[in-house]
């Protein structure tokens, strides 16, 4: 089990590396095993304009090793990645503050992640 976490900790931070070289803000990671059967974590980040959240999408696109779909890239306001057990959505700022889905995930762990800032 304490495997499992490493690697997910390992492909949670290659995500999140990604996200910070193109610029994203506000990124978030909720701990979701235990409370959705569906997905262990859902990343959450706000791209700066329509071309940052596609460049976002791409280079995260690449990194995973399975990607069941990509949803909302036509109109670049809400990118959803379903990678199986890692959800990842990629905002505009607009859309971030319409949806509010941070508040959904008020009560869930969110992830301690290590930045190198």
């Amino acid at each position: 089990m304490a495997e499992e976490k490493n690697e997910f900790n390992s492909e949670i931070q290659k995500i999140i590396g990604i996200m910070e070289e193109k610029k994203a803000k506000d990124i978030k990671v909720y701990d979701m095993r235990g409370k959705s059967p569906f997905f262990d974590y859902s990343i959450l980040c706000t791209g700066s304009s329509n071309r940052n959240i596609e460049a976002i999408t791409t280079d995260v696109k690449k990194s995973l090793d399975a990607v069941k779909s990509v949803e909302g890239l036509e109109e670049a306001n809400w990118v959803l990645i379903d990678a199986g057990d890692v959800i990842v959505s990629i905002f505009s700022q607009d859309a971030r503050d319409y949806y509010k889905l941070d508040e959904f995930y008020s009560g869930v762990k969110e992830e301690n992640r290590q930045n190198n800032e």
